[in-house]
């Protein structure tokens, strides 16, 4: 739960090029040219997303039979796709042809999210699987490579770093539906662990399954801190003991999600409202840092406002108007407590498949929540670029 979230344009260029030297199987995309007639075409450079084999997952501390409703194996109909002839994964034997470190099972559902450093809908992620109790990272793994052993040795990597520090420095946001089947607005989860201290506990909102953070379940869309990395301090860990120089704590060494994080794992951070937006009068502090982030970005399916970057949540709770929690990570919430969703590194000529659908919170007229990110995708499927990308070059 990192406090300071913003991002300049420099650590944005800087994470472009963590992309470019640390992500595996990362390639440069080329300028599309134009087929006759003025129709843009692509040659498709990245390929899209599958899931890790079984190796891999261990080499980087995690049991894959501890992996919870993973695709490949489970959900292959049904949610997040809404369509019951349309699946969320096929198999497909490139996978592994294209990067060996995957098993040959292609992830079709594409979920949407905005970049938390600075909102951006950018974000084209795969929901993989969940990880609902630190029982699923290993104390012991050994494989040889060569003349080598590499070895996970009481949970820690040769590095002597273990990956539950790794992952746990990178967050998913989800915000579940606050406002309950009989219309009453739940301030806090049923969750006693990750409840606000002096905020009314009923009604509550259920965290209790993965289900719980399934699209449908969500008020407004994810929100996704791909931004952060070791270079340009965005990462926001502190190496320095001093209290002074590190006020909250984080006192552990410094990582990049598309370098150190190689499953593309997050721990999901909630986040909900503890003062109703729905009956705070307009002449509060809170009702008006509410209205005030309505009317710039909208509201969700609660009718409250749509949270899309750090520094909004960040202000919401420095006034006492929001919340933010883990579930705990022995599993005694039920929960989801960590997610396999590695962020697409480069979601250009190619990351994002023809067959691949968007994942993302819809109103109840079917339309998706954000247009933004339903026009990013649907501008990466077609052109290969991001709308802003999109149009012929001179």
């Amino acid at each position: 739960m990192k406090k300071t979230r913003s991002v300049s344009v420099v650590s944005f260029v800087v994470t472009l090029l963590m992309v470019v030297f640390c992500a595996p199987g990362w390639a440069q995309t080329t300028v599309s040219p134009l087929a006759p007639g003025g129709v843009k075409v692509f040659t498709q450079i990245n390929p899209p997303p599958c899931d890790f084999g079984d190796v891999f997952y261990q080499e980087n501390g995690i049991d894959p039979t501890q992996l919870v409703a993973r695709f490949g194996s489970a959900r292959q109909f049904g949610l997040p796709s809404l369509d019951p002839t349309v699946p969320n994964w096929v198999a497909d034997s490139n996978c592994s042809t294209d990067d060996p470190t995957r098993r040959n099972f292609r992830i079709l559902a594409t979920t949407g999210g905005f970049r938390f450093g600075d909102g951006s809908p950018t974000e084209f992620i795969s929901i993989i699987a969940f990880v609902t109790s630190q029982n699923a990272f290993l104390s012991s793994f050994s494989k040889q490579v060569g003349g080598s052993t590499i070895s996970i040795s009481k949970g820690a990597n040769p590095r002597g770093i273990h990956m539950q520090d790794i992952v746990s420095n990178f967050e998913g946001y989800a915000a579940i539906k606050q406002v309950q089947a009989d219309g009453r607005f739940a301030l806090n989860p049923c969750a006693v662990d990750m409840q606000a201290p002096g905020v009314p506990t009923t009604p509550c909102f259920d965290v209790s399954s993965v289900n719980t953070v399934f699209t449908p379940n969500l008020r407004q869309n994810w929100n996704f801190t791909t931004e952060r990395n070791a270079m340009d301090g965005s990462d926001h860990n502190c190496i320095n003991t001093d209290p002074a120089v590190c006020p909250d704590g984080f006192n552990d060494a410094p990582f990049g999600y598309f370098c150190d994080d190689l499953l593309g794992m997050w721990i999901i951070t909630y986040h909900w409202f503890i003062v109703n937006p729905l009956t705070e009068p307009s002449t509060t502090t809170c009702g008006q840092a509410f209205a005030a982030l309505a009317k710039a970005n909208g509201t969700s399916l609660d009718g409250t406002p749509i949270i899309t970057k750090g520094d909004e949540l960040d202000g919401l709770e420095g006034l006492g108007c929001a919340f933010e929690a883990n579930a705990a990570v022995n599993g005694a919430d039920g929960g989801a407590v960590w997610l396999i969703c590695p962020a697409i590194p480069d979601p250009r000529n190619g990351g994002i498949a023809a067959d691949a659908f968007l994942d993302g919170v819809r109103l109840k007229s079917g339309n998706f929540q954000s247009t933004a990110l339903l026009n990013n995708f649907s501008c990466l499927q077609n052109t290969g670029k991001f709308c802003n990308e999109a149009a012929p070059e001179n």
